[in-house]
């Protein structure tokens, strides 16, 4: 992942340090350091915000507190980055709850598979925060055992034999050869969005494997978690520059820990980490004097602690850039 791949180098050579040297505090930082971004899920009651939870859990993602939990409570006080889930529109409930938010936030739009929900670009513009849609319902049904023999049966036969899908509540009760505790259940895993969607599939011979790799790709949750990971750039920035804080007063002791620090590939990392925390990915084009000349000048405003590290890292690795290829030339 481009966004988090400055802070997986460090990662690497850390933990490469770390075999090579058994100290039990470098194992801890490099613990602290690897640790996984903790996500807290909020929003309003029936956006979907538990199912969210469920599908980003499911995907990998570190979710910490309770998504049952009041929104206004903060349940989460160890996350790293929020999630705020809407659904069909941004009300203003959202908005105020947003403005309260202290760190990093990703919008998710939710139940993106159903009709007339706005768009993420219009929630973006509404929130003014970065956003992405995802259909966690179909998510959870691609993960586990969800979408399970009985119910790829069941939407066989109904491939075969239509049933009344134009509500719930009619698709349940029709007469159909399918029990209706099964299509209770095609309701609560798959909806009727995707009980279409899956029939349409059967119909033409398709599998239960390839339903779920077709509801993965339509649930989003794969580009939920990526822009987790750029919201979260800062938080892998802040980690690496307090590791390396960390790994300075063990230096004192030891010249190999030193020799680490700064080494090109160590401070290259640290350079990867801090463009990717401020979020200006197109300067890989720019010369690395230049940059490194912009940025040591730009360390003048005044600037918050993060973005003084950040202007920090970029200033010396982009000189150290351009002192190695120099040297090369």
């Amino acid at each position: 992942m481009v966004v988090a791949q400055g802070h997986q180098l460090f990662v690497d050579e850390l933990t490469q340090l770390t075999a090579e040297i058994p100290d039990p505090r470098l194992v801890a930082i490099a613990a602290t350091i690897t640790a996984p971004l903790r996500v807290a899920v909020c929003g309003r009651r029936g956006v979907g915000r538990r199912t969210v939870a469920e599908a980003l859990e499911a995907a990998g993602v570190s979710v910490v507190g309770a998504p049952g939990l009041d929104p206004g409570l903060d349940a989460a006080a160890g996350a790293d980055v929020d999630v705020q889930v809407v659904a069909e529109t941004v009300k203003p409930e959202d908005t105020a709850a947003l403005a309260a938010r202290r760190r990093p936030v990703l919008v998710v739009l939710n139940k993106a598979d159903l009709p007339g929900r706005c768009g993420v670009a219009e929630v973006a513009g509404a929130t003014r925060a970065p956003a992405e849609s995802m259909s966690a319902l179909f998510a959870l049904a691609a993960s586990g055992g969800r979408l399970d023999g009985e119910l790829w049966a069941g939407l066989g036969c109904l491939a075969a034999q239509p049933a009344d899908i134009s509500s719930a509540e009619r698709f349940v009760s029709c007469p159909h050869p399918v029990p209706p505790q099964t299509r209770e259940r095609l309701c609560a895993v798959l909806d009727l969005s995707g009980i279409e969607l899956a029939v349409e599939l059967a119909r033409r011979g398709g599998t239960a494997g390839q339903a779920r790799t077709k509801l993965r790709r339509l649930s989003g949750v794969d580009l939920v978690v990526a822009r987790l990971h750029a919201v979260g750039a800062g938080v892998y920035h802040r980690r690496t520059v307090e590791a390396v804080a960390r790994l300075e007063a063990l230096a004192v002791g030891d010249s190999r820990i030193d020799e680490f620090l700064t080494r090109d590939a160590t401070v290259a990392a640290r350079l990867a980490a801090a463009i990717a925390a401020v979020g200006e990915h197109h300067m890989s084009g720019e010369p690395a004097l230049c940059r490194a000349r912009r940025w040591q000048a730009y360390r003048s405003a005044p600037l918050r602690a993060a973005q003084q590290a950040c202007a920090a890292d970029i200033a010396r690795g982009s000189l150290r850039a351009w002192a190695v290829t120099r040297g090369r030339s």
